[in-house]
């Protein structure tokens, strides 16, 4: 197995790995694995659906890999083509093999990875740290973006609360299910008991934490103004990472073509928090003016 940056040893690599291959047994459809090369390294994508529909490519949440997308991947794939992608600066799948240091290399690599898919337009949608990738792409190469999704983005609309790096470092130290949890803000009445694997995988993911994994920058609003494509965000009402009202008012006041909404009982990551909801509403408003 090849050593990749993204991770600080051979045997945390394989570890994830394992890992990661236990979750993809939750995926209720057939996939394909996939590596392209990019001058960053090789991006690893999970392919699934009818190839000769709409490609829709999915961005995971920090620390969770592609592998999260599993209680949306069998709707979704009913209506277009799924890449989730592994992004190249976290633990995942993807071989980091040169770092990547500005928002302009983040949107390079996603292009690269992209082109090696011989995709043109697409549907892009992001979750968290994937939100802000994908905005960030969105807003350097706008003409390859039909429309665009954002899920829980972070440091797109607002600020991180110093809180939520509190709650890493006492992860970090003790990654028990009870931490994890209380990280990513789980445990309403409404949401189901997280897999043990998916667990497992964010944990290993947490203690591979190394300088490339670090957290972006705050997208500058005046950057926003360049979303002219339809753009949709969900943001959950049980959201701990940044303040929803804050991040309404910034993304209504940035971005004309916007659908926003605010989700009751979700928290951030909230295409697992409530799939069945955010599945529809991914369909829903990709479908929109498309007959």
């Amino acid at each position: 197995m090849e050593k990749g940056l993204n991770f600080r040893t051979q045997k945390g690599q394989e570890d994830y790995f394992e890992a990661y291959d236990k979750t993809l047994e939750l995926w209720e459809i057939p996939y394909t694995e996939r590596y392209i090369e990019t001058s960053f390294g090789k991006s690893h994508c999970l392919i699934c659906g009818n190839p000769n529909a709409n490609p829709l490519i999915l961005l995971h949440a920090a620390s969770c890999g592609a592998t999260i997308w599993y209680p949306n991947v069998a709707d979704l794939s009913q209506k277009y083509c799924i890449y989730a992608v592994d992004l190249m600066k976290e633990s995942s799948k993807s071989i980091l093999s040169s770092k990547i240091k500005s928002p302009e290399q983040s949107a390079k690599w996603l292009n690269e990875t992209l082109n090696g898919l011989n995709l043109n337009k697409i549907y892009l949608c992001g979750l968290s740290v994937g939100g802000w990738n994908a905005a960030n792409y969105a807003i350097a190469y706008p003409t390859r973006i039909q429309k665009l999704i954002l899920l829980s983005p972070v440091q797109t609309l607002a600020k991180m609360y110093l809180s939520f790096f509190i709650k890493i470092m006492r992860m970090g130290f003790r990654p028990t299910r009870k931490n994890v949890e209380n990280y990513i803000g789980w445990g309403s009445a409404n949401e189901a008991s997280l897999p043990d694997s998916v667990i497992r995988q964010f944990t290993i993911s947490i203690m591979n934490i190394n300088s490339n994994a670090a957290f972006p920058k705050m997208i500058k609003k005046h950057k926003l103004r360049e979303l002219k494509m339809p753009v949709m965000i969900l943001l959950g009402k049980n959201e701990f990472a940044f303040n929803i009202n804050k991040a309404v008012a910034v993304g209504k006041a940035g971005i004309s073509n916007l659908n926003i909404e605010i989700i009751e009982n979700a928290s951030h990551l909230i295409s697992v928090s409530l799939p069945k909801i955010i599945n529809n509403k991914i369909i829903n408003f990709l479908e929109e003016n498309n007959g």
